[in-house]
C-alpha cells in the first residue's frame, strides 16, 4: 500500500475536521459576529448545499485535468478559504469563504479516493479507499471535538487556523509524493457520473 494514499487521508481528514467542528462552535461563532445561534447554523447548511450541489458538477468539469494537480490546486483553495474564514470580519464573508471552502472539499473528497484507488493493485483497492473515507470517519471521531476544544478555549479562529494548516500540509505531501495520475476515462458531462 504506497504510503502517499496518507496524504489524502489527511485531506480527508482536514476537509471532515472543518466540516464538523462548525457545529459544536455555533454558539462562540454567533456571539462573536453578532448573530443568533440560527443563523449562525446557516453556514454549516450552505457548506452543505454547495458541497452536494457541486460534487457532480465540478467532477464533470474537470474531468479532463491530471488528478494530482487538481487534487493539489482544490486542497490548496481549501486551505486558503479556511485561513481566509479564521480572520474575516463579518458573517456575510465568513458565508461565501465556507461555499468556497465547500466547493474545493466537493471535488477532494471523491477525487481523492478515486486516486487512492488508482495508485493500488486491483485486489488492494478496497483497502486504499478505506484509508481515505477513514480519515473522514476519524474527523468525525477525533477531528471535530478536538476542533469545537480548541476553539472553546483559543476562539473558533484558531480552529479554521488548524483546519488551513492540515489542507496546506495535506496538498504539500500531494504535491511532492503523489505520482501524476491520468485523467479521468469517463466522459466529462454531469449525466456520465450518475
Amino acid at each position: 500500500m504506497p504510503r502517499t494514499i496518507l496524504w489524502l487521508t489527511l485531506g480527508a481528514f482536514a476537509v471532515g475536521t472543518g466540516t464538523f467542528s462548525i457545529a459544536g462552535l455555533l454558539p462562540v461563532i454567533a456571539a462573536d459576529l453578532g448573530v443568533s445561534v440560527p443563523a449562525a447554523g446557516y453556514l454549516s447548511m450552505a457548506f452543505a448545499l454547495a458541497y452536494a450541489v457541486a460534487s457532480p458538477v465540478l467532477a464533470a468539469a474537470t474531468a479532463s485535468m491530471e488528478r494530482r494537480r487538481t487534487l493539489v490546486l482544490v486542497m490548496g483553495a481549501y486551505a486558503l478559504a479556511s485561513a481566509a474564514c479564521a480572520v474575516v470580519p463579518g458573517y456575510a464573508g465568513l458565508m461565501g469563504l465556507r461555499v468556497l471552502a465547500a466547493l474545493a472539499a466537493a471535488l477532494f473528497t471523491p477525487m481523492a479516493g478515486a486516486c487512492a484507488v488508482a495508485l493500488v493493485e486491483p485486489h488492494h483497492r478496497g483497502r486504499a479507499m478505506a484509508l481515505v473515507i477513514g480519515g473522514m470517519t476519524l474527523s468525525t471521531v477525533l477531528g471535530a471535538p478536538l476542533g469545537t476544544l480548541i476553539g472553546e478555549y483559543l476562539g473558533w479562529r484558531a480552529t479554521f487556523l488548524v483546519v488551513a494548516a492540515l489542507g496546506l500540509v495535506s496538498a504539500l505531501g500531494a504535491l511532492a509524493f503523489l505520482p501524476r495520475l491520468p485523467v479521468a476515462a469517463r466522459p466529462g458531462s454531469v449525466r456520465a457520473w450518475h
